[in-house]
Parts: C-alpha cells; structure tokens; sequence
C-alpha cells in the first residue's frame, strides 16, 4: 500500500509538471510586486524610467547561479551611474526542491536565507522573493537559474537567455551577452545576439511537490543497517586514503543527551550532500547488546544509506556506514586524531586523511556546512 501511495504522488508530480512559457522579443516587462531582502516591496514602476532594465532570476542553491553572482555583481557595477537599473528575483519553491539538490551550498531557497547570501556575497541591487506564487516567474516564463531578461527604456524586451558563457566558472569569461544587449541598447542599436539558452537549474516549481514527496518517502524507507567494528576497521575508515571524497564522522551514544540532540543535523547534512562524494559514518559507544536500540534510533533520524553511498561501500567490501564499537576506547582513541574520549565529537575527513574539521561538542551546523561546501567546490573546480 506505501508503494502504491508512493507512486501515485510522484506521478501526480509528473503529470502537474508546470511548463513556462518566455515571454517573446518586443513584449513588454510583466507587473510584480514582490518583497525584497532589504525589507522592501518593489513593484515594476521602481524600475521604470531608466535606459534599460535588467531582471536576473537566480537563487541561492544552484551552482550555476552561485558561480554566476559575482559576475552579476560585476556587471552592475559596469554600468553604475549609466542609467540601467537592474533587480535579482528568486522565484523558486522550497516545497519545490529535494534537500540533495542543496548540496552545493550552505543555503536553502527559503526567504530568510536570501537575506543571508545577499549580506554574504554583497548584492548591489535589490533582490526579490517570488517563490510564494511565482507568478512573476510565470508571466516571464523564466526558464532556469540564471535566466536573464534585458528591456528598453519603453520596457520592451531586447534579449533574454544566460548572462555569459560561464556556466560554473569562477573567473573570466569570453562571452557576455547580456552585456553586450545593454551596450547596444544605450546606443540605440539592436542587440547582435537577442536570445541564448539561459543554461542552469531548473526553476523549482510548487508543481514538483509530488515528486519532492516521493524522493522523501523513499529516503524515509531506507533501511539501516549496524555492525559490531574494532578500532582497527575504524582507523582505516577515518584514514580515507585513496578516496576523493569526504568522511563525516560522528562518535555518538543513545545515552548521550548532546548526542541524541544534534544528531538530526547530522542525518539531515548527509542528506543534503549525498550526491556529493560524501559519506556519513556514525561509531556508536554503547554496548553491542544494544545493537537494536541503536538500530531504532538511526532508523527514526533517517539515517538510512544513500544509493549514491552504496557504491562506495562495496569498494571497500562493506555493508554499513553505522558501527558500535566493540573493543577497549583506548584503541579508539589512538585510531581517531583528536578524540579525548568525550561525546560528541565529530571530525570531517578529507582526501586521502586531511582533517577539515573536528569539534567536541554539539555541532554547529552553519560552521560545518561550510567546511563541506569549501570541499565540494574544491573538488568540482575546473
């Protein structure tokens, strides 16, 4: 019965798929009236009455959009005090959008956290909030993240599609089509190049509920599995030498009131960078007779293993990233860099043994998704 139910919200995910429509060359700019994070409502005449305008949808999760708002900032500085207005508008649905999918960022796509990336990475212009009704982003029929559209003075749409040929690069680029539309329009000139593919995320539209609902039902439905391990096993876990990728890991106990407190953030980081090269490895401290009650506990926290994990425990002839301890702690203390014999603690391990992180304690969970995401770009950089 859970499979059929499971099924019949993922298809009725599908068959809701909303579908937009851009908005054609010559069209005029559609109203709005969003709020902003500088704790504003702009409306479309805000940006009227200048040489041309600019609308950027972007967000705050997807990488393309990531590598990409530097560059916006960059441009709207080129053309400061040029008479261009510009405005940024996240127009995505978190209800919309599967945890995984954030795992390039430390943010999600919720309003509060735009207010963040926007004090963070320094926004020069206004930056306005749709994913309530995305109505905004439907009247322009915005495509993906980032989709920019440039108007005229008449707010008549000149060029719409990506902002260069940048894609996930940090750094320069050879093309910049929206640049080169606004310079033409500044000097009365039609744009060279009026559309491109605005290449990026897709927008996350509150249609994709369903679907979103299936993926966690399904995460929800994963088995969890425990193994007695000794120090030695363990030591070479937190080794990570010849892997790429990174280690979360977390010395933990159901009697530990610290440990049983942080430990959804820890299931729900995993979450969310599981399709990253990133695994979470949980050593529990009671006893091996109580395998089952450690078992029941990670099952409620939804600690379950990643398909994406999976493959990286059959190289290693494994069958669990979950473990108690069955031996002396001073073994284990000698096969865990920094570990003094207090709970929590957790260490972040990276390629081939470097330590990213390590905290005795209840985590932070900001602090540390930032460790993981500084990796995860690392390890991405072209």
């Amino acid at each position: 019965m859970k499979l059929l139910t499971t099924l019949f919200i993922v298809s009725a995910g599908i068959l809701s798929a909303y579908k937009p429509s851009t908005i054609t060359l010559g069209a005029k700019a559609p109203d709005f009236s969003l709020p902003a994070t500088d704790g504003k409502t702009y409306t479309l005449k805000e940006f009227s009455g200048g040489k041309a305008l600019v609308v950027i949808f972007t967000t705050n999760h997807c990488p393309d959009a990531i590598t990409s708002h530097d560059r916006m900032i960059a441009l709207v500085d080129h053309f400061k005090g040029k008479g261009v207005k510009f405005v940024a508008i996240n127009s995505n649905s978190p209800d919309g959008l599967h945890p995984p999918e954030l795992g390039w960022t430390i943010y999600d796509d919720g309003f509060e956290h735009m207010k963040l990336i926007a004090k963070d990475k320094g926004f020069n212009l206004p930056y306005l909030y749709d994913g309530e009704t995305q109505g905004t982003a439907k009247a322009f029929g915005a495509l993906a993240t980032p989709h920019v559209f440039v108007f005229d003075k008449d707010l008549k749409l000149r060029y719409d599609g990506r902002m260069d040929n940048g894609r996930r690069r940090v750094g320069p680029v050879e093309k910049n089509e929206a640049r080169d539309a606004i310079l033409a329009i500044l000097v009365g000139k039609e744009p060279v190049v009026t559309k491109t593919r605005p290449a990026g995320c897709s927008m996350k539209w509150k249609e994709k509920a369903g679907m979103v609902a299936g993926e966690d039902a399904k995460w929800k439905a994963q088995p969890v599995t425990v193994e007695l391990a000794k120090a030695d096993l363990l030591g070479k876990l937190v080794a990570n030498q010849g892997r790429s990728g990174m280690r979360l890991v977390n010395i933990w106990s159901t009697s530990c009131g610290p440990c049983v407190a942080e430990f959804p953030d820890l299931a729900k980081i995993y979450r969310q960078y599981s399709w990253q090269e990133f695994e979470f490895i949980t050593i529990s401290l009671d006893p091996p007779s109580a395998i089952g009650s450690v078992s029941r506990f990670l099952k409620r926290n939804q600690a379950g293993l990643s398909p994406r994990t999976q493959p990286l425990l059959e190289e290693e002839g494994r069958k669990t990233n979950h473990f108690i301890f069955d031996g002396d702690t001073e073994d284990l203390g000698k096969a865990i860099e920094g570990w003094d014999g207090a709970m929590p603690y957790t260490i972040l391990v990276g390629p081939e043994g470097k330590i990213l992180y390590k905290h005795s304690g209840i985590i932070d969970p900001m602090e540390l998704k930032k460790t993981i995401v500084k990796q995860v770009w690392a390890g991405n950089s072209e």
